[in-house]
């Protein structure tokens, strides 16, 4: 929040994979910094087959449905590490869960993590070989990610009082599947992004156009050792920010729970903020 505040940008949104945990632990920096908290998520989707990420802008932390589905994937996560580990044991080679997390005590722990406590721990030369040799999509030790169809994940967003956008589109994204998403109900499209380029960016603006999507930008920022993705480096225009609130005007909070999903508060993932794996 502070870098956000130093460098002048008058609104953030934060929008970690599958947690809404961040916005309790930066709410109350924003409202003394006098910036604005977008409330924002990113959720972990199927659509056709493949991994999509739909984002949420807008959302309320506090909404039960999403609040349960969270924490559901949480624990799936926490599941998918443990079988990561397991495997990378049978290939010999050593991680230790409680020394990991507290190697990063505030992530939502994920490949990135396990390859760089791979590196520290001398076992791989680098990350490209963790996810080269082990840990990429196709590698021994891969355990793929839990994930929701892309219809559910946008609704938990309007359940939510939110917007649900489409981040980072796939490079060979057909506009059928496109126009497919509008029709479930997405209200936005990352337009502007980590390795977007203007020809791209601008037939993602023509489709943003047509169907009346709000075009948003994202730094993409997961931490501060990703070249190009720091807080701030691609910005949302204002106009833009005022159509996506606009948008998610329409999705007004129901009087009563969406769900009657029990929350458990042992499992409460408040505090831990700013930091997830793609």
């Amino acid at each position: 929040m502070i870098a956000a505040a130093n460098i002048g940008l008058s609104a953030l949104a934060i929008t970690d994979h599958d947690t809404l945990s961040a916005l309790a632990v930066a709410r109350p920096e924003a409202t003394r910094l006098g910036l604005e908290l977008v409330g924002g998520i990113e959720l972990t989707a199927e659509f056709e087959g493949r991994e999509v990420h739909i984002l949420g802008h807008f959302v309320r932390d506090d909404e039960p449905a999403l609040v349960a589905v969270t924490m559901t994937l949480r624990r799936d996560r926490v599941q998918r590490l443990k079988g990561m580990v397991d495997r990378l044991a049978e290939l010999g080679l050593s991680v230790d869960l409680t020394a990991l997390g507290r190697a990063f005590p505030r992530a939502t722990l994920g490949r990135r993590h396990l390859a760089e406590w791979l590196v520290r721990t001398g076992q791989v030369a680098g990350h490209r070989e963790a996810f080269a040799r082990y840990l990429g999509d196709d590698g021994p030790a891969h355990v793929p990610k839990p994930r929701l169809a892309a219809a559910v994940a946008i609704a938990l967003v309007q359940a939510a009082g939110g917007v649900a956008g489409l981040a980072h589109p796939p490079y060979d994204l057909r506009e059928l599947a496109l126009r497919n998403l509008v029709e479930a109900g997405l209200g936005s499209m990352e337009v502007e992004g980590h390795g977007i380029d203007a020809r791209r960016g601008q037939r993602l603006r023509d489709w943003a156009d047509r169907y009346q999507l709000v075009p948003i930008a994202g730094s993409d920022f997961h931490a501060a050792d990703r070249p190009g993705r720091w807080i701030g480096s691609i910005t949302t225009p204002g106009a833009d920010l005022e159509r996506l609130r606009k948008r998610a005007d329409r999705f007004p909070l129901p009087s009563h729970s969406v769900s009657d999903a029990p929350i458990d508060p042992k499992d409460s993932d408040v505090g831990r903020c700013l930091a997830a794996e793609h």
